[in-house]
């Protein structure tokens, strides 16, 4: 079967997800290699930023992990592992995390400053996103269907969900909803929910076989998801929506909901967009939802409802997130960090 990457990297680095296939794992190495200090650190392609109290935290290629207190100038932190680095979270202002290829995950107490290896196994693949649910229990997902789950606050992560894992599709966000819930968005239109706290997991009926890419809370029980193609679904309420056990889920039988008439009786809703590229991230602003893609993509959907509208920015390569700082959006992707000024 070809599969249509994550890769949120691979989609970096060539320029073009759609194209993409999944990589075999690299051969094992002796162990991780610190990242380089580079005085040009801050011109890497990035794949991911957050806030973190008054910093904003940004990682990317080979290892780099920048802080910055005013979103323009930005000072690389040191990284004990030099590879591709894929998704960075915080908890608090001073506690995250920094998830890479390798099964790598990095954890700072000090709000970015140091960092400090937490898991690695080179036969692994790439991590994707990463949740906590409580400061003890927490779940990373990556490529394949890896799952890693932590009960003692990351000191140590162990594999978890076989179901997911013998699917072997590219697991690419992590969320919880309102309600308590977790919400898994995959490859293959695979969208995995637990309500017991990762213990078990239903796949949903999914409007779409193609990537998702990401996903993120719509209300009290819903969740907004998007990827590929510059598909984006919203469902108000996950649990009513059709689901089987995810041992069952065959992907190779799932389809594409080819009407409004049927994507609503899996319990989504289409959002029109007038873009087909394909989207990695979405910020949320004070009265808008804005989503980033391929070619400089930036969409805006305002009151977070409706169809979304392309907005004009400087940007023209991939942009994979953002978020705001200062009173700026400043982005992240295959240019490094751009600030996008300020958005309508």
């Amino acid at each position: 079967m070809k599969r249509a990457a994550l890769a949120l990297a691979a989609a970096m680095l060539a320029g073009n997800a759609a194209a993409q296939e999944a990589a075999p794992p690299a051969a094992p190495s002796v162990g991780p290699r610190a990242a380089l200090m580079a005085p040009k650190a801050a011109q890497a392609r990035m794949l991911d930023i957050t806030t973190a109290g008054s910093s904003a935290v940004a990682v990317g290629e080979q290892g780099v992990i920048l802080r910055s207190t005013d979103g323009k100038t930005w000072t690389q932190s040191p990284s004990p592992v030099n590879s591709m680095l894929t998704r960075v979270r915080f908890t608090d202002a001073k506690n995250g995390w920094v998830l890479g290829y390798s099964g790598s995950i990095l954890q700072t107490v000090d709000g970015g400053a140091t960092w400090k290896l937490r898991h690695y196994n080179a036969e692994q693949h790439a991590m994707y996103d990463i949740l906590f649910l409580d400061a003890q229990h927490g779940f990373a997902v990556g490529g394949f269907g890896n799952v890693l789950e932590t009960r003692d606050g990351g000191a140590t992560w162990a594999e978890s969900a076989p179901a997911l894992a013998d699917q072997r599709l590219h697991l690419n966000a992590i969320i919880k909803l309102a309600d308590g819930s977790i919400l898994i968005a995959g490859e293959h239109g695979l969208l995995a929910h637990s309500t017991d706290a990762g213990a078990s997991w239903k796949a949903l009926s999914s409007p779409y076989i193609g990537s998702f890419f990401g996903a993120a809370p719509q209300g009290d029980k819903g969740a907004l998801v998007y990827g590929m193609r510059g598909n984006v679904f919203e469902a108000s309420d996950i649990a009513a929506c059709p689901a089987e056990d995810v041992a069952k889920w065959d992907p190779d039988k799932q389809v594409t909901a080819d009407s409004s008439e049927k994507i609503a009786a899996l319990g989504w809703k289409k959002i029109q967009n007038p873009s087909n590229e394909s989207l990695f991230g979405v910020m949320q602003l004070k009265s808008s939802r804005v989503f980033f893609g391929i070619n400089g993509t930036v969409l805006q959907q305002q009151n977070n409802e409706g169809a979304l509208a392309p907005v004009k920015t400087s940007a023209v390569e991939t942009l994979v997130h953002a978020v705001t700082f200062n009173n700026r959006v400043i982005a992240v992707g295959r240019q490094g960090i751009q600030d996008l000024g300020r958005l309508p």
